[in-house]
């Protein structure tokens, strides 16, 4: 059944690591009719005879076809009614300790416990900026749905619940109906997430591969315009 009130279908991902150099950042697909892009991609794949999953890390030198139905993909799908929000953090000023106090406290405990406790902190830190930029973009969402790639998420990660509840409390409305992992196997929207998103952070890094590179100069016309991104500023 069509939910009327529903104002968005929403796909989330994340590029670059948490704690490591450089930047990360995390990325947001708002669609409201997903059936259109689905016949696009059904469309690609058959012309192009493809039939893996897209992630943008895939693509490397040597692969020129992944480039190629890549670039194909989304120079159809970014010309559809949807926008996609980005935001980037610079793990230089990131405290990772601030996600996790076990990491403030490294030298009392064992180095498996702080094991643990950096990767914790690494996807609270993604939980915490996702919720910040869906907190952003609250304002013209209603009973949305909101889908979490499954494979890059930990056993024990509240992330659901977290992104649900603190974004419906600061907007003191039901701007988030659910929040569910989706299996990028099922769902080929996780897949063009995770392409755009790798595309703007591979422009942020200025990278050379050229196979990359041409998916990015695919993406680029957007920015500023269906596509927009800042970096976070740290007070």
């Amino acid at each position: 059944m069509i939910n009327l009130n529903r104002s968005h279908f929403i796909y989330q991902d994340e590029s670059g690591v948490v704690g490591t150099e450089g930047k990360f950042v995390v990325g947001l697909l708002f669609v409201k009719d997903r059936y259109p892009i689905y016949e696009i991609i059904k469309k690609t794949r058959e012309k192009h005879n493809y039939w893996k999953e897209f992630h943008f890390k895939d693509i490397n030198y040597f692969s020129s076809k992944r480039s190629r139905v890549a670039c194909a993909l989304l120079d159809e799908v970014l010309r559809e009614h949807l926008f996609f929000r980005a935001l980037s953090v610079d793990n230089g000023k990131l405290e990772l300790k601030f996600f996790d106090k076990d990491i403030a406290a490294k030298n009392d405990l064992p180095p498996g416990q702080i094991k643990q406790a950096k990767a914790r902190g690494m996807f609270r830190a993604y939980n915490y900026f996702t919720k910040e930029l869906l907190a952003e973009n609250a304002g013209i969402l209603n009973e949305s749905i909101v889908y979490l790639d499954k494979k890059t998420r930990m056993r024990d990660d509240n992330i659901c619940d977290y992104l649900k509840r603190e974004v419906n409390l600061r907007t003191q409305k039901n701007a988030i109906r659910a929040v569910e992992p989706r299996d990028s196997v099922k769902d080929d929207l996780i897949g063009v997430t995770d392409l755009i998103l790798g595309a703007i952070n591979y422009g942020i890094k200025k990278g050379e591969n050229p196979m990359k590179l041409a998916v990015t100069k695919v993406v680029k016309p957007y920015i500023g315009k269906k596509i927009r991104f800042r970096e976070w500023v740290f007070k």
